[in-house]
């Protein structure tokens, strides 16, 4: 059933980045195979390092902190003597190309630091809409690509032969949520599934759907919406007349919103409510709904402070990470998207220190049989290149001085990443 419900889900999100992939398979801006110019050396005194994330956009959010994340872990490596590379010191030189949030414009902005920056490797993170061009540029080009914080099926979509991925897969991220129902005390029941006409929510009420079947919940489809609907009505009424114990989706923040609202009016509520995307950072729970609408809602967590883990760098701990976000960027609270845009860095270091060159053969080799210890936990590539990272449970708590607090109740998956508090039922 685990088979069943793992190819289901792998066809799902495949499903959903085609329009991605032919976006950016479209653009012929790539500069030649490096496998036909050969493999190349350092020259000079630093590894000119690519790095392409939205600075601008939909998901601008995401890209939030970015620079100063990537800069901070690079000036540890750089301080310390840099990496030795055919035989002497280099100093990494970070090249930043803004994705725009747009598939085609993360191509065009890899092809442009791959023909016109020289890069030596590829870094690039936030979402498929970036990752996943930005992959296919450098596989064009025979350039070493590494990224994370994509989900692994998303991101797989082909056979790579130079890039390299660590992120989280559908079934963590519905065991995170499985932990919630549990804790609900629901075990064996009914599910409602929130999905949308297009092509994600066709696909991920299939791969749900498998996942509750193999777990020994019911799956229940109370009808597609269209995304931008204002109006819920039916999908809370089928909802309502079967009973549902929880209810579960990948859904928009602005779509998210407006089905909350009408279901808080309703006079009726599952007992948990646990939506992927719509509100992953403190904005989107506040833009969620006003007086703290998204109150209780839970969601997969990335990474904490309080992961157990340290850096591969210096040894510092996810609290000294986190800290250091807080004081680079001046937010009061340090986001997954912190951890693991550091632990980007960290992987580069680990694949070049390895490696001992530029030469794409010898990095791929590197990074083919890179096993470490990060601040996302072990990364350990697999023959799809990517590397599959653990994630705990998150609870969304409004506060009466109307500030939020993401608390932990459920740490299957990281054990020693402590929880916070208890789940509150509705």
């Amino acid at each position: 059933m685990k088979k069943r419900f793992a190819r289901i889900a792998a066809i799902a999100v495949a499903a959903v980045m085609v329009g991605s992939l032919a976006a950016c398979g479209s653009n012929g801006g790539g500069s030649g195979s490096a496998a036909d110019e050969g493999g190349k050396k350092a020259s000079g005194d630093t590894i000119t390092v690519g790095v392409v994330y939205p600075q601008t956009g939909a998901l601008a959010a995401f890209g939030a902190g970015t620079e100063e994340m990537y800069g901070y872990a690079v000036d540890e490596i750089n301080q310390a003597g840099g990496i030795e590379v055919d035989g002497s010191a280099k100093q990494i030189e970070l090249v930043y190309a803004d994705s725009e949030s747009d598939p085609t414009k993360a191509s065009e902005a890899a092809n442009n630091l791959i023909s016109s920056k020289n890069v030596d490797i590829m870094l690039t993170a936030k979402t498929a809409d970036t990752t996943v061009p930005v992959a296919a540029a450098c596989e064009r080009a025979g350039v070493v690509c590494l990224s994370v914080d994509t989900p692994d099926e998303a991101w797989a979509t082909s056979d790579y032969q130079y890039s390299f991925h660590a992120g989280f897969n559908t079934e963590n991220e519905l065991n995170s949520f499985k932990d919630a129902w549990d804790k609900a005390g629901i075990s064996g029941g009914k599910v409602g599934v929130m999905h949308a006409t297009d092509t994600e929510g066709q696909t991920m009420i299939g791969a749900i759907s498998a996942f509750c079947e193999a777990n020994g919940y019911e799956a229940y489809d109370p009808g597609a919406y269209t995304s931008g609907s204002t109006d819920y009505t039916s999908i809370i009424n089928n909802l309502k007349k079967e009973g549902c114990d929880a209810v579960v989706g990948v859904m928009l923040t602005s779509d998210f919103g407006t089905f909350f609202s009408q279901l808080k009016s309703s006079g009726y509520m599952p007992k948990v409510t646990t939506v992927a995307k719509a509100t992953l950072f403190k904005e989107d729970v506040d833009a969620a709904g006003a007086n703290g609408l998204a109150d209780g809602l839970c969601s997969e967590v990335w990474w904490t402070p309080s992961h157990p883990y340290v850096s591969s760098i210096t040894g510092e701990t996810c609290e000294d990470i986190g800290n250091k976000w807080m004081e680079l960027t001046g937010a009061e609270y340090a986001p997954a998207t912190a951890g693991y845009d550091y632990a980007n860095v960290e992987i580069l270091y680990n694949v070049l220190k390895n490696a001992g060159t530029l030469d794409t053969d010898a990095l791929v080799k590197a990074a083919d049989e890179l096993a470490v210890d990060t601040v996302i936990g072990p990364v350990d590539f697999n023959e799809q290149h990517y590397s599959v990272q653990p994630l705990v449970t998150g609870q969304w708590t409004y506060n009466e001085d109307g500030t939020w607090t993401q608390d932990i109740i459920a740490n299957t998956q990281v054990p020693d990443c402590p929880t916070t508090a208890e789940l509150r039922v509705n």
